[in-house]
């Protein structure tokens, strides 16, 4: 199949090669001359048959660096130079020696036979150099486009490529939504090909059929996978000299190829993770949804039940029974106005909504803050606290952090027996400031400690006052925020989990003492 590039490089190659070709031939006409000036001296020390031998290392030499036509003119040439000044009687074309015919009809057929096969092991050697330069060539191609990510980066690449290996420039069209073929968004590289016909381009993507159309600079190649065409390839063919009957080779085809299949293997990334995407978002409806539907239920039902004992009983109801129906009054509306922020703070987090509000603050005064808010949960329980007195201060949002080990305390305080401590400690470590919220509960079963994490997830042995799911997700999301990490792990020596937060340390803020002694006075 011939090929346009080819056609272009042997062209190419014709036109710089004619003068050398002339130059070949030269050589093979002087060569035999050559050979004779030097047999000449040596004729009356020489045999005839060491004089052919000369004249054979002439077609041999002549054969190894200028091909075989010059060594079939040097050979012939040879012959008759030969029979002229050496072969008796001299000064004559006529040979009287059988030996020396013999001898000169051997030499010629060794001539042409070592001057075919020298043109061989030249051409395979070719083969060989042209199919090494064509094997590096895709494996450079294949090597940058594994690091294409986008329809941009292959675009950019295949370009490149193509202008280097074949010395064309190129544009691959895209379609958009709507179906519509049109160039690249990104800047135009040096290489890349302008003022396309792109009513001609949509025909080749509609029909997918490699042609050139009716704009006589432009070849059309669509890149097509599995019969699903992903761009059109369009080719600038000037340097072709106008050449219109013309089929691309094996090697672009394979070029072509790898090209469309990252295409392929870039759509078919696209399409997985929208279909991941989709579960996911369907999972997480129907969890949210069932979660919802218990967590809310829960509390409306009880908060139903009491204001409706309370309306039944009117003035018969005595001030101890109105306290306990307020009280699970408030708190059953409490628990729904939690469940409802930590659905509209993690979805505010998961959208990228969150601002922090970043300060320096100590530490300490974070915690005692938490545990003042869970003063009424807390009650009997005994809370452990071990800060260092010299701890650094935190750029921290302080109120994010604070409902981090407001949701961390909950969870112990629901999740263990009843009178079980609950241990908060901080320390400095090497990589930031480590902060760990322990209990002394059941802990976390093995291979759930990072479960634990994910949305609307809740552990089975969660009794009915358990939550949606959502607070420790939450947890880990602020931390993350702050640039943080955060895990959960079981207490190697005593039973309960320990759930250990590392956040970043930044060198805090020099005191100016000149600004400070200045308004002291």
């Amino acid at each position: 199949m011939i090929n346009l590039f080819n056609q272009l490089a042997d062209k190419s190659r014709l036109d710089k090669s004619s003068s050398s070709v002339w130059l070949a031939y030269l050589w093979g006409i002087v060569t035999p001359f050559v050979c004779t000036l030097i047999d000449w001296p040596l004729r009356d020390v020489l045999g005839g048959p060491s004089i052919l031998m000369i004249y054979l290392l002439g077609v041999f030499l002549v054969a190894n660096f200028f091909g075989l036509a010059a060594s079939i003119l040097a050979s012939l040439l040879s012959a008759p130079l030969f029979a002229f000044y050496f072969a008796r009687p001299i000064f004559s074309f006529a040979i009287s020696d059988l030996e020396n015919m013999v001898g000169l009809f051997v030499m010629l057929v060794v001539a042409n036979l070592t001057s075919n096969l020298q043109n061989k092991a030249h051409q395979n050697a070719e083969l060989a150099r042209q199919r090494e330069g064509r094997a590096n060539a895709l494996y450079r191609l294949s090597a940058a486009l594994v690091e294409a990510r986008d329809k941009q980066a292959i675009s950019t690449v295949a370009v490149q490529h193509i202008y280097q290996q074949f010395g064309v420039v190129s544009v691959l069209l895209f379609a958009n939504q709507q179906g519509s073929l049109v160039y690249p968004n990104a800047k135009p590289l040096n290489c890349s090909l302008r003022n396309v016909n792109l009513a001609d381009a949509q025909a080749v993507f509609q029909h997918r059929k490699i042609e050139q159309q009716q704009h006589p600079k432009v070849f059309y190649y669509p890149l097509e996978q599995s019969e699903s065409a992903f761009a059109i390839l369009a080719i600038d063919i000037a340097p072709m000299g106008g050449e219109s009957n013309f089929y691309l080779t094996d090697f672009f085809d394979t070029f072509c190829t790898l090209i469309a299949q990252t295409l392929q293997r870039l759509h078919f990334a696209e399409q997985a993770k929208n279909a991941i995407l989709q579960a996911e978002t369907e999972s997480l409806r129907n969890a949210l949804l069932s979660a919802i539907s218990h967590d809310l239920r829960t509390p409306l039902t009880r908060i139903t039940g009491a204001a409706g004992a309370l309306l039944e009983s009117g003035h018969d109801c005595s001030d101890d029974d109105k306290q306990d129906f307020g009280k699970v009054i408030f708190d059953e509306a409490q628990r729904m106005s939690d469940l409802t922020s930590k659905i509209l703070n993690m979805a505010r987090f998961s959208s990228g909504e969150i601002i922090l509000h970043q300060d320096w603050n100590a530490l300490e005064e974070i915690v005692g803050s938490a545990l003042n808010r869970l003063n009424r949960s807390i009650q009997n329980r005994p809370v452990r606290t071990q800060l260092p007195s010299n701890l650094p201060l935190v750029w921290v949002d302080a109120v994010l952090l604070e409902q981090v080990l407001i949701n961390l305390i909950e969870n112990a305080i629901k999740y263990t027996p009843a009178g079980s401590p609950i241990d908060i400690s901080a320390e400095k470590s090497t990589t930031g400031l480590q902060l760990v919220v322990a209990d002394y509960g059941l802990g976390i079963p093995v291979g759930m400690e990072e479960k634990v994490f994910e949305k609307f997830y809740s552990l089975e042995t969660e009794t009915q006052q358990g939550g949606v799911g959502l607070g420790l997700a939450l947890c880990r999301a602020i931390i993350e925020a702050h640039g943080g990490t955060m895990k959960a792990m079981n207490k190697s020596s005593k039973s309960g989990a320990a759930f250990i937060m590392n956040l970043p340390l930044r060198e805090p803020p020099l005191l100016n003492l000149d600004e400070l002694g200045g308004a002291s006075l």
